[in-house]
């Protein structure tokens, strides 16, 4: 990795901050619907589930586009091990946090730890050219299709993906097939912000209340997905509690 102050594109923490407020709509549903002020089916409707996919594979794909562009800058041991640590740390607490709610349905193995367990990998992944990258990639996506099984639904190799059975969990993010996404928005980040960036997207800026609200999600967006739910629960619950 070259030394380099590569800059932060506002673009990338925009389509993060979309992510995350899409994941806002998809809690608070899901909330609405566990207390019963509301039957969404976001558990059982193919469009709700499609919905939670479409929300986990943009925050991948844009953690991948950051990679790229992360792999620009000089490698910084200490951060990059701090920040593995602070994801794995709140990784681990939503588990703790589920595991009280319901040990049967816990996120053992969610986006956050996804992310975290990736992340280890990343900085030897980005050193890949892009036409393995993509290979990679295309591997990753359709590797359940055809390398699934049984032995693999044992608890401790659920996080590889490749179990015939889905265990039932709230968040479940295996390795496989989603890291594909991730090595994806790699591809898609040196297109578009290594080398000569696009000026359409290198150089874009939000210009508005709502896009700078989005931006700002983006930047802050591990702590938003940490307090988001217990604010959304905690208060549609406190509604629950009053008219019950």
């Amino acid at each position: 990795m070259v030394s380099s102050s590569a800059p932060r594109y506002a673009i990338i923490d925009t389509l993060r901050g979309a992510a995350i407020w899409l994941m806002f709509v998809y809690h608070f549903s899901w909330d609405l619907t566990y207390f019963g002020f509301a039957d969404f089916g976001v558990v059982t409707n193919p469009y709700w589930l499609w919905f939670a996919r479409f929300i986990a594979g943009t925050i991948l794909l844009v953690m991948g586009m950051s990679q790229a562009v992360s792999a620009e800058r000089q490698f910084n041991r200490k951060t990059f091990l701090k920040r593995v640590a602070v994801i794995g740390a709140c990784a681990a607490a939503i588990s703790f946090g589920t595991y009280q709610m319901n040990p049967n349905t816990f996120i053992f193995f969610g986006i956050l730890h996804h992310i975290a367990l990736v992340s280890l990998v990343m900085p030897f992944l980005v050193r890949l050219q892009t036409q393995t990258l993509t290979v990679l990639a295309v591997f990753s996506l359709v590797a359940p299709q055809f390398f699934e099984h049984e032995i693999f639904f044992v608890e401790w190799l659920w996080w590889v993906g490749l179990s015939p059975v889905t265990p039932a969990a709230l968040d479940y993010v295996p390795i496989l097939p989603w890291i594909g996404l991730s090595l994806i928005g790699v591809v898609i980040g040196r297109q578009l912000f290594t080398g000569q960036p696009s000026h359409t997207f290198g150089e874009w800026q939000p210009t508005n209340a709502a896009s700078r609200l989005i931006h700002l999600a983006g930047r802050h967006s591990l702590l938003l997905y940490m307090i988001h739910q217990p604010i959304l629960f905690g208060g549609v619950y406190g509604i629950y509690w009053l008219l019950r």
